[in-house]
């Protein structure tokens, strides 16, 4: 496989990118165990940004590639492991029903990231491609 390289730096890419992030946002959590107005805007923005964290990793890694491929949702499983598990073992304030919330919505929100970055890399993809037919041929 010719981007083998490239796909263990993105994996460990998305493992670290999501790691720094847990960690750093660890102590907004309890915000979302509010049950109003603030906590779902809590969640909403979590699974945003995880959302967003897949979509542009998928759509960069695509865009490169000679074929299409479902690696998105690798992407995806492993920004959301992170925070599942995080927090499954750390006593951060979510608890019960408000945890399994969490931990669906994250996953659910990595999926349609996965979803929508594979969408988006092979636009890319196809795009590119095009790029470098058209510098070649300028080039002879």
């Amino acid at each position: 496989m010719d981007n083998l390289p490239r796909l263990s730096f993105y994996l460990s890419g998305v493992l670290i990118l999501s790691g720094a992030f847990t960690l750093l946002t660890n102590d907004l959590l309890p915000k979302m165990a509010i049950l109003n107005l603030t906590g779902f805007i809590f969640l909403l923005c979590f699974c945003l940004i995880y959302m967003n964290m897949t979509l542009v990793t998928s759509r960069r890694f695509l865009r490169k590639l000679e074929t299409t491929s479902n690696l998105p949702y690798v992407f995806a499983l492993l920004i959301a492991i992170v925070p599942i598990i995080w927090s499954s073992i750390i006593n951060n304030g979510l608890y019960g029903s408000v945890k399994i919330v969490y931990m669906l919505s994250i996953s659910l929100a990595c999926v349609i990231g996965a979803y929508a970055g594979q969408k988006a890399g092979e636009k890319a993809q196809i795009t590119y491609k095009k790029q470098l037919y058209e510098y070649i041929n300028k080039m002879k």
